[in-house]
């Protein structure tokens, strides 16, 4: 400034212009230190909330009421599941009253021989004689005597005897004698030369025999009997043909004695 007072320079206009700028760089600092000034609040205000929700109470209430609520709730739902265990007994209950309930007998399964059976196919012819374990369905043609501990079914045609449990004849002519541990079926249409015994008997073809059956006997309407039948019972329909004796040895009644003169 000395210079410019030996300059003699007018001071009223060296601190107008000198006077503006220092004006505007002390507004300029003092703008600068209220931003720090308020940052610097707006930090402590921020740690000071900070360390008031830390020291808050009302916020460790929350939370505590906030796990009360969970834990009101899980106690809601404890009996429910107790219904439903209840609710599973009384099923297991009902199930077992269920198996309690008699039930259909179970029918007993038959042994491999019964389930086993032999064809002799049509066109297939055997010279000889046949034993089988099992059953037996003769379509072909057998020169021989036939034996089996099954059924013997015979649509072809057979030369010999027939020994089985049960026998069917559905064929043109058989020629032999049959016997079977049960029941004899002769169909219409066939002819059978040769005795028969069984516990049943029943005739609807033409037989040239003694027919011997320890239980009944039914001739068809449409059969044919050259021979005596022995039976425990004799049914014979109308139409039928027999040319024999006829006596019900097996009834179990004494003929004579309702005769005898007491």
């Amino acid at each position: 400034m000395s210079e410019f007072e030996d300059a003699n320079v007018d001071k009223d206009i060296l601190s107008q212009i000198f006077g503006d700028d220092m004006a505007d760089d002390t507004k300029e600092e003092k703008a600068e230190d209220s931003l720090f000034a308020d940052s610097s609040a707006d930090e402590e205000t921020v740690t000071a909330e900070e360390e008031g929700k830390e020291d808050d109470p009302e916020t460790e209430e929350e939370e505590l009421s906030v796990e009360d609520i969970l834990k009101a709730a899980k106690e809601e739902e404890e009996p429910e599941a107790v219904e439903e265990e209840l609710s599973v007994e009384d099923i297991l209950k009902a199930a077992k009253e269920e198996n309690t309930r008699p039930q259909e007998p179970v029918k007993a399964a038959q042994p491999d021989g019964d389930d086993e059976v032999t064809v002799i196919t049509k066109g297939t012819t055997i010279n000889g004689g046949i034993s089988s374990e099992g059953s037996l369905e003769v379509m072909g043609t057998i020169t021989g005597d036939v034996d089996c501990l099954g059924k013997v079914a015979v649509y072809g045609t057979i030369s010999g005897n027939v020994s089985a449990a049960d026998v069917l004849v559905e064929t043109k002519r058989l020629e032999g004698n049959i016997k079977s541990e049960g029941a004899v079926e002769v169909a219409g249409g066939t002819v059978v030369i040769g005795d028969i015994e069984g516990t049943s008997a029943t005739v609807a073809g033409a037989v040239k025999g003694n027919i011997d059956v320890n239980g009944p006997v039914i001739v068809d309407s449409t059969a044919i009997v050259q021979g005596s039948i022995k039976a425990k019972s004799i049914q014979v329909n109308t139409g039928a043909v027999v040319d024999g004796y006829c006596s019900l040895n097996y009834a179990g009644v004494n003929l004579d004695e309702f005769f005898e003169d007491k």
